[in-house]
């Protein structure tokens, strides 16, 4: 086998260094020898140079066995960051995260969405403002990802379908005209599934699903968001339900959302916590009500694992407020929905919750970033996300 060249075996070696750190925290120059099997001192000139960097640092000394005590290395999470955006109806969210996706630093801005050049340059010099005050606290950032509500070309440069914030066809261009950072768009259902994969790596095949005002889902494979060609795998919120049923956003009848909407939920005047407080007090019409909602998303849950028979994860608004028992309840409706009567499967509340969207969003630059400086080169059609 031919040797590889110096420059390429000096890489390896740094990247390799890097992974380990990041994986096991808290490692001495004696651990990263023996477990890599490299020299101490091709090791010690590693460190010393990525310690330059400020990609690892210092952390305690290991506790002694009887002769001087050992250094211990850490990877330094904070030396990059990354910034998701969420735009909502009245509301623009930002989050920043370092790489471990822990939150770093939250900015909620009461600016209404509209879509025009006006708004995109107002959020332009938020957005960079923010980003200016997390780099001097924390590390460089390494970008700015938006969360959609809507699906994305593949080339990740259009909105294609935008009807809940009527910005199909908005291009990233546009979006990103005042920000001063790398820009992409993710649609909001993805960048939460990417949030599941980095918090839970044992995930391998999941349907997500998250309910909220205007539900959506992903889809993970094999321990991957699958996208497809469209860009849009698990969008679940467009499969007809009832033929002919109410009326949907999408201009079509009988779709999932116009069934298993937060929104279906209150009455008149009620809002949709106001129904659930209600609801805890046991109230029989609320409880009728609940009861038919957990049926529509039961069959739309068991409608899509008819095709993906993967574990079901629920987030979004909703997750928060649906009991255990209900949680429980929900699973059970979809067992007695499915064609096998043997089939297992997990149901759960999403781990992240709050701000899942933008946290999700942001991690795609950190992933990014993170497979670059591991040697970690993914390729195909599906997105990788997690550590």
């Amino acid at each position: 086998m031919k040797a590889l060249p110096p420059s390429e075996v000096k890489a390896h070696n740094r990247s390799a260094i890097i992974a380990y750190l990041y994986a096991h925290r808290h490692v001495t120059k004696r651990q990263l020898a023996d477990e890599l099997q490299l020299s101490l001192p091709t090791v010690a000139q590693n460190l010393r140079e990525l310690e330059a960097e400020h990609i690892i640092g210092r952390g305690d000394l290991q506790q002694s066995t009887g002769g001087r005590k050992a250094q211990c290395y850490e990877f330094n999470p904070d030396h990059r960051t990354a910034i998701g955006v969420s735009m909502d109806a009245h509301e623009l969210r930002l989050r920043a995260v370092n790489l471990h996706g822990g939150v770093v630093a939250r900015l909620n801005s009461m600016v209404p969405y509209r879509n025009t050049n006006v708004y995109y340059q107002r959020i332009g010099g938020i957005i960079d403002n923010f980003a200016a005050d997390v780099a001097r606290k924390h590390g460089s950032v390494l970008g700015a990802a938006f969360s959609i509500r809507g699906v994305i070309s593949p080339d990740g440069a259009t909105v294609t379908f935008g009807p809940i914030m009527g910005n199909t066809g908005l291009t990233l261009d546009t979006l990103g005209q005042s920000v001063h950072l790398p820009c992409l768009m993710v649609r909001d259902a993805d960048a939460s599934a990417m949030a599941e994969l980095w918090f839970d790596a044992t995930l391998r095949d999941a349907l997500c699903v998250y309910l909220d005002r205007r539900p959506g889902g992903a889809v993970i494979i094999g321990g991957r968001l699958h996208q497809g060609p469209n860009q849009c795998d698990g969008a679940i919120e467009h499969m007809t339900l009832v033929p002919n049923g109410r009326p949907c956003y999408c201009g079509r009848r009988g779709c999932m959302d116009a069934y298993c909407s937060l929104e279906t939920l209150p009455e008149d005047y009620e809002s949709i916590p106001g129904f659930f407080s209600v609801l805890e007090q046991g109230e029989r019409h609320h409880r009728e009500r609940m009861n038919e909602w957990l049926d529509y998303v039961a069959q739309a849950i068991a409608n899509a694992r008819s095709v993906i028979a993967g574990d079901v994860i629920i987030g979004g608004e909703a997750a928060p407020m649906l009991e255990d028992d209900e949680i429980a309840d929900l699973k059970a409706r979809v067992a007695r929905r499915s064609p096998f009567g043997t089939d297992h499967f997990t149901l759960r509340r999403s781990y992240c919750g709050e701000d899942q969207d933008a946290i999700g969003a942001a991690l795609r630059f950190a992933q990014r970033y993170l497979d670059g400086i591991r040697g970690i080169r993914v390729s195909g059609p599906t997105s990788t996300i997690g550590v």
